[in-house]
């Protein structure tokens, strides 16, 4: 009876090490989506520029250096995951505005067909 007391216990050992590792790997995961999309939200507020109202911003902003002050701390992963819903909550209003025609600030002047060099010639 000692050897099956001893195999139950390896075997419910094995079982916590698999919760042990799926949590682990969870929090893995929910780590590299959390970058990934702090990266896009930044990524996307450098290209609108002052397209964003300042209020939003400075939202997305601070969300992005959040998201970065919990990749370098252990913090739980519903708090990964509740950042991930509001930057990704937040890059959907940031498409809204881009969808909406605002320009990204680019500094340049708007082109017109006049401005076009296309390289022919009329005859003379």
């Amino acid at each position: 009876m000692d050897q099956v007391g001893e195999v139950d216990r390896m075997i419910a050992g094995e079982g916590r090490n698999q919760d042990e590792d799926d949590l682990r790997g969870g929090l893995v995961d929910a780590r590299n989506e959390l970058g990934a999309v702090a990266d896009q939200v930044e990524r996307r507020v450098n290209e609108l520029g002052s397209a964003i109202a300042p209020p939003d911003k400075e939202h997305a902003g601070q969300l992005v250096v959040d998201a970065r002050q919990s990749l370098l701390e252990e913090v739980p992963l519903d708090r990964l995951w509740s950042l991930t819903s509001e930057l990704r909550q937040v890059l959907q209003g940031l498409s809204t505005t881009a969808a909406t025609g605002q320009q990204p600030s680019g500094g340049g002047e708007e082109r017109t067909d006049d401005d076009i060099d296309t390289g022919f010639t009329t005859p003379e």
